[in-house]
This record gives structure tokens, C-alpha cells and sequence, in this order.
């Protein structure tokens, strides 16, 4: 606790200011109390300070204060104004507080990192891989069929930019902002049917989809179900060797229920497993298990020599389930 006057300086302090910050009480006696606090929250501070007035009796403000050996503590106070424009300050320790935040904020970060990592894996990277394939395939038919070349690079073109729109999307949603450009349909069923056609261009892959897509979802369970159907549909394709697949979306209960199934050949193992059986096992796909995982769902896959059908049932949270 402490009382500074009109000028800030400091004219009692409790003994408890030892414990927290290791200064006697004479030697902060007269102290100008604006200069124990960091400077990066000294501006702050000061406004608060002027903000003090009989209408706002008690603010509250958090600050780092000086310690005698060196570095900051955070405090929490409580600010009221007396009598003769004295300032009353009580501080209460936050260190234990400040370092929760932090372990949240660092939480937070690594799962924004995994995120934006297999929203590239998913997403982008997986776009530039098909690309790199059709610019192999139009390089060879520049002189033997220059008008299918141009038509080949412009449709890549229209997948480039397309995906351009999908990642702008996600760093919108990212920074909580609304999407910034005017064209396309951003409709959950608008992006997966641009999306498999983005992969029925690069992979040559015939893709259907069928079922309910509900309106007002949360955009981080609209992002799950088109990076699994993307995921999903670009393996069919890519590892699968599929010339077709179905998606279904619609709901079980209280759960989204998605359903891909494809004729390729199947992954490398025969048989249906479920996400404990495809761990246990250490069977793929690895990436789709991850995201499953992530979001509280579920997971099954039936692997035969005519194709492979994935299912994924999760629920309609938007925070996932550890």
C-alpha cells in the first residue's frame, strides 16, 4: 500500500513493499513514484493517474514496478483519490498471474503455429505440388499444341489465384476480420466446390459432393471440414491414383459426419481401422489423423484394392478438444 501526493511522489509505503520489491520504506520515501515504473507502462500509468476524479473514484491499473536487485514485478493496483489530491495505491502481486498469461500466450502461439502449418501442408503446398506437375505438362505441349498450353497455364492461373483467396481468408479469420476482397462465393458449400475444382483441374480428379452444408458454422469448423475433404480428395488422387470420388457431408446427431470415398487402390494397407487401430498400427494418413484429433473427432478408414473410403465424424466446436 502507499499514499503519494499531488506530484507523484511517494509519501508512505506499507512494509510488504520490501517483500515484493526488496527497497526499505526509507529508501522509496519521496521517490517519485512514476519513476519505479517500467517505461513501457509509464504513459499508461500517468493517464490513469489524470483520470482520477470524484466521478471515478477507484481505477485499476496493471504496471511493472522496479525491484531493488534489478528487473520488474508486476503489480496490479487499485487507484483512488483523497483528500488534498492524495493518490491511494494498492498493489497486489501479480507474478504468479503474469506468468499463467504467458503460459497461455505461449500455448496459444504453438497452436497457431501447428495450425498455419497444416493449413500449409493442407492447402497451399499441396495446390503448388499439382501446379509444378500441369507446368511440367504445358512446357511439353508449348510447340506441339500452343492454344492447349494457354489453356492449361490460364486455368492454373485461376487455381493460383483461388488459393491466394483461400489463405487471405485464413489470415482474415486468423486476425478476426471479415474478408477484405468483394468477389467469389465465401459460403462454406461455395469454397468446397471451388476447392474440388481446383483439384479436379491440377489432379484430373471427377469430384461430386452431396448432402446439407449448414449456413453460420464457426469458421474455424467450416476450415475443418474443407481441409479434410481436401486433404482427403488430393491423396485419392495423388497416392490413391482415383479418377473419381464421392463426398458426403450432412449431420449425425450432434456430430458433422463426412464421408469420401474413392476407386483408386487403396493406401498401402487392406482393411478398416479406426483412429486408435490406424495409431496403434502406425497406419496413415498421418496429417488427417492429426487434424481429427485436433478437432475432438473421429476417425475410420476402409482400405481395399478398389479404393479407399474415409469417414470422419467430429463435433461442432470451435474450440478443440485436448
Amino acid at each position: 500500500m502507499a499514499i503519494l501526493d499531488g506530484r507523484g511522489r511517494i509519501l508512505l509505503v506499507s512494509p510488504s513493499a520490501e517483500c515484493l520489491l526488496g527497497f526499505r520504506t526509507d529508501e522509496l520515501s519521496g521517490r517519485r513514484a512514476l519513476g519505479m515504473v517500467h517505461p513501457g507502462d509509464r504513459s499508461l500509468a500517468l493517464a490513469r493517474i489524470r483520470e482520477l476524479s470524484g466521478d471515478r473514484p477507484v481505477l485499476h491499473l496493471d504496471a511493472r514496478i522496479r525491484r531493488a536487485g534489478g528487473g520488474f514485478a508486476p503489480v496490479r493496483w487499485s487507484l483512488s483519490l483523497g483528500a488534498h489530491e492524495r493518490v491511494y495505491a494498492v498493489g497486489r502481486d501479480g507474478t504468479e498471474e503474469a506468468r499463467r498469461a504467458e503460459a497461455a500466450l505461449t500455448h496459444e502461439m504453438a497452436e497457431l503455429r501447428l495450425r498455419t502449418a497444416m493449413e500449409l501442408h493442407d492447402g497451399i503446398l499441396q495446390t503448388l505440388t499439382g501446379a509444378s506437375l500441369q507446368i511440367a505438362v504445358a512446357r511439353r505441349l508449348i510447340r506441339q499444341d500452343p492454344a492447349a498450353a494457354e489453356e492449361l497455364l490460364a486455368a492454373l492461373g485461376e487455381t493460383v489465384h483461388a488459393e491466394q483467396q483461400e489463405m487471405r481468408l485464413y489470415v482474415d479469420e486468423v486476425k478476426g476480420q471479415d474478408p477484405l476482397w468483394p468477389d467469389g462465393d465465401h459460403s462454406l458449400a461455395g469454397r468446397i466446390a471451388a476447392m474440388l475444382d481446383r483439384v479436379r483441374g491440377i489432379w484430373g480428379l471427377s469430384a461430386s459432393l452431396e448432402g446439407d452444408i449448414e449456413d453460420g458454422l464457426p469458421a474455424e469448423v467450416g476450415r475443418r471440414i474443407l481441409r479434410i475433404i481436401q486433404e482427403a480428395t488430393v491423396n485419392a488422387a495423388r497416392h490413391g491414383l482415383a479418377k473419381t470420388v464421392a463426398v458426403t457431408i450432412g449431420r449425425d446427431g450432434p456430430d458433422i459426419a463426412i464421408r469420401i470415398a474413392d476407386d483408386g487402390h487403396g493406401f498401402p494397407f487392406l482393411g478398416e481401422y479406426d483412429a486408435d487401430a490406424l495409431r496403434e498400427k502406425r497406419l496413415g494418413p498421418l496429417s488427417l489423423k492429426h487434424r481429427v484429433q485436433d478437432a475432438g473427432g473421429r476417425l475410420s478408414v476402409l482400405s481395399t484394392r478398389g479404393g479407399a473410403t474415409v469417414c470422419v465424424w467430429f463435433p461442432m466446436r470451435e474450440e478443440p478438444v485436448a
